[in-house]
């Protein structure tokens, strides 16, 4: 659908909206929200946080989670930027592929689907390993498990849009009680309760920064940083889903505002708490079991008995989550590729229900192979797959984050090129270009920590040093990030050339959406100035919710 509207020189340019009869716009303003809020905690938080502080000691951590989380907020208004004035679907492709070049939108396209195609099963085994808690994995294979949660997934996520949407909005409800339970009993330790020695403050602080010297603690800290990636992935997911909600320049940016907040509050207010209630040498933060892990040891200290099986049951409430948000992200970038020429036409086949029906199955295939891998691996299997998975996730996290800064700062600069005013850009993303600049500036230094802690050998025999635990924890060496690399030397060689979108070739009008009139007069009544008390309250939640 495509309409003539004029400028205020008179000139007349022609307006593309959405095509009819792809995805529908049935996400709603309170399920950007809830996938916003709580859409970022999963496994990572809940199952791998405890090593980093044992690795890097709590400030170590605490400085890990801060700088990605730094780097989070950068990115997720820089999407918002570009996904609430072209809300369009598979952003993750389709930008850098429209105002970088193609070569980068095809891998870092599909490098975003890897990623997401691997968290998936990552998720699953996660929740394999929890379920050996209650049933062990001697009555029943831990791959089973796998299975049983993926069926329904799979099928919720064929039935449309608003079936994941309603899943993913109770699942994140038990997430977010879940964390600010914890807090609030971690908060009642801290300042002594179920204990007779007083208030904890900062004595197991010791060591803050866990390493006999600076190159050691430099190492350790270095080494922590892909549990942080690991477990902010999936803050950026409000960008894909612009392509399917309604009146996306409202519910978008309301998604997207407040996340520095949340930040703050549910992983660095975690970290903090675990990091000053347990010492690093804590076997506790070590532990593989459920019931020996920070986030039950709080209950345990006040007293209640059941905090294992509850956390448990939280913990797979996370995984499931993050395997539901994993399966749309999946469907919905591979139907970009397909559409864009960068995937099989057959992926961008969209039922009358606006389901990517075959993108849908394509990951479920991945996730079967992955569970398969799961089973032949033997009893463990599962625990080690979720370990080697997790690793290459976190280093494609981080290259999509980048992938999206550099985008944005070609986005913004040629929209000026172009002469168009910031002013009518639905959402402004702030302290451009200083946030897009730090995200890349944070990305390259990370990088280099990891690569250094995790080559160096500290004196250790090669031969010991690179064991089958060495592949295991550093995945992404040999496996994420070379193939990024790869697709876009590749790409860009025999298909498209490495030339840069020229500022005044980029199109800033096809895709982009035009509102309705009653969409218009709900925006307008947002910017209004509040004259009662419940108005301001509306108004103040609407900024940070």
């Amino acid at each position: 659908m495509s309409f003539l509207t004029s400028n205020s020189k008179g000139e007349e340019t022609v307006i593309h909206t959405q095509p009819q009869g792809k995805l529908h716009r049935k996400l709603q303003a309170r399920h950007l929200e809830m996938i916003a809020i709580g859409g970022t905690i999963g496994t990572g938080l809940l199952l791998r946080s405890g090593g980093a502080i044992s690795r890097s000691g709590p400030i170590g951590a605490l400085l890990c989670f801060s700088i990605v989380g730094l780097q989070v907020f950068g990115v997720a208004s820089s999407i918002g930027e570009m996904a609430t004035y072209l809300p369009v679907e598979g952003a993750f492709s389709h930008f850098p592929a429209r105002f970088v070049t193609p070569a980068l939108g095809f891998a870092g396209g599909w490098n975003y689907w890897f990623t997401w195609a691997l968290t998936f099963p990552c998720e699953f085994a996660g929740i394999a390993s929890l379920m050996a808690y209650w049933i062990d994995t001697s009555r029943v294979a831990s791959w089973v498990w796998s299975i049983v949660f993926m069926v329904p997934l799979v099928g919720i996520n064929l039935i449309t849009v608003t079936g994941f949407a309603e899943t993913e909005f109770a699942l994140c409800i038990v997430k977010i009680l879940a964390i600010v339970l914890f807090l609030i009993v971690a908060i009642c330790v801290w300042f002594g309760a179920g204990s007779n020695q007083g208030p904890l403050w900062f004595r197991n602080w010791n060591p803050a920064i866990v390493g006999e010297t600076s190159l050691d603690r430099f190492l350790n800290i270095g080494g922590s940083f892909t549990t942080a990636f690991f477990s902010f992935g999936g803050t950026e997911l409000v960008g894909l889903t612009a392509g399917e909600a309604t009146n996306p320049r409202r519910s978008v940016p309301r998604a997207i505002n407040g996340t520095f907040y949340r930040i703050i509050i549910f992983y660095l207010g975690s970290i903090f708490m675990v990091g000053v209630l347990l010492n690093p040498n804590s076997p506790i933060l070590k532990a593989k079991s459920i019931k020996e892990s920070p986030f039950v040891y709080v209950y345990s200290q006040i007293g209640i008995k059941f905090g294992a099986d509850m956390m448990n049951a939280v913990i797979i409430v996370a995984a499931t989550s993050a395997a539901n948000s994993a399966l749309y992200a999946c469907a919905r970038t591979l139907l970009r590729l397909a559409e864009d020429g960068n995937a099989p036409r057959i992926f961008a086949k969209v039922d009358k229900r606006g389901v990517p029906v075959n993108a849908v199955f394509a990951v479920t295939f991945v996730g079967l192979v992955a569970v398969a891998g799961a089973f032949g691996a033997g009893k463990d299997g599962s625990a080690l797959t979720f370990d080697w998975l997790s690793g290459v996730i976190s280093l494609g996290i981080m290259t999509n984050w980048m992938i999206m800064s550099f985008t944005h700062l070609r986005f913004r600069y040629g929209y000026l090129a172009q002469g168009r005013r910031i002013e009518d850009l639905p959402y402004v993303a702030p302290f451009f270009p200083y946030a897009d600049i730090l995200s890349l500036t944070i990305g390259f230094v990370v990088t280099i920590f990891m690569i250094i802690s995790a080559f160096y050998t500290k004196g250790i025999d090669g031969a010991v040093w690179f064991s089958k635990s060495w592949f295991m924890d550093n995945s992404w060496t040999y496996f994420g990030v070379p193939m990024v690399i790869i697709a876009f030397i590749v790409h860009g060689s025999f298909v498209s050339g490495f030339r840069l979108v020229a500022y005044e070739d980029m199109d800033f009008e096809t895709n982009r959406y035009v509102e309705t009139a009653a969409e218009l007069a709900e925006n307008e009544a947002m910017k209004e100035r509040p004259t009662n008390l419940k108005g301001w309250a509306k108004k103040i939640w609407f900024k940070l919710f």
